[in-house]
């Protein structure tokens, strides 16, 4: 009687289990394609494709953003993971794509089409950040001019001691430029997650040198900038920082 009870207690986990996976594997068709990251699907769901980001209409690639996302998935059936995907603020669904093994959030980023935005599962972040490293160094897509230029985030401290809006000048990043020449930083953008935004001034970072830009107001020197900000621009548990060139072109996405 023993035996029976454990068999007929394991062919009820398999019968409980068996919607679950069907469930996993359930597909959906895309009957049409917005932009580079987000999708109609067939029952009218808008879904936005989680862990990247495409440019904006407006933004260089955005055309060629669309059109690679278009080919990828339009009129495709697709898999989204997790099978109860939460929502953003313009109630898209957020998820990771999969047409087959196609891992179509991995390969937009592969092809230079996104750059990575947080927060990322566990369970896929170490792949998606080899297809954003392996795209930048061949400079496709978004990275075109990223391949040009040696610019690194070098350090980024965010926490600074003690209580960060009494101590903003504790809180900086570390921009250092790894070139054997001098790279003009006039007009060059750097911002944060939620595109709190720095405009350099008419500067020179030299070859092989490092420049300090610090959070608070203060006096800008060769080796320090200083955003001005009377509030806490990075934050603590997490962020990224984005650059881009004068014309708007990105040329580091840096996650911390």
């Amino acid at each position: 009687m023993a035996n029976l009870a454990k068999y007929s207690a394991f062919i009820l986990v398999l019968l409980c289990a068996v919607p679950i996976l069907a469930a996993q594997a359930e597909t959906v068709s895309i009957i049409r394609v917005i932009d580079g990251d987000t999708c109609i699907l067939e029952n009218g769901e808008r879904v936005r494709y989680y862990g990247i980001n495409a440019p904006e209409k407006g933004d260089p690639q955005f055309n060629e953003a669309t059109q690679a996302n278009n080919k990828l998935v339009a009129g495709k059936k697709v898999r989204l993971e997790p099978q109860n995907p939460s929502r953003d603020k313009e109630d898209r669904l957020l998820a990771y794509v999969f047409i087959d093994e196609i891992f179509i959030n991995e390969e937009l980023l592969r092809l230079g089409c996104a750059h990575i935005q947080r927060p990322l599962a566990a369970k896929y972040r170490d792949r998606l950040l080899r297809a954003q490293q392996a795209a930048r160094e061949e400079g496709l897509g978004i990275w075109a001019k990223a391949a040009e230029q040696s610019i690194v985030i070098a350090e980024a401290h965010a926490d600074a001691e003690g209580n960060d809006w009494d101590n903003l000048c504790d809180e900086y990043i570390v921009i250092e430029n790894r070139e054997d020449i001098s790279i003009d930083l006039t007009g060059w953008i750097v911002y944060d997650e939620v595109h709190r935004r720095y405009l350099f001034p008419n500067f020179i970072l030299k070859a092989k040198e490092a420049v300090t830009l610090r959070t608070c107001l203060g006096k800008n020197s060769q080796s320090e900038l200083f955003w001005g900000s009377r509030s806490p621009i990075w934050n603590n548990e997490g962020d990224t920082v984005f650059i881009r060139d004068s014309r708007g072109q990105l040329v580091l996405s840096y996650i911390y």
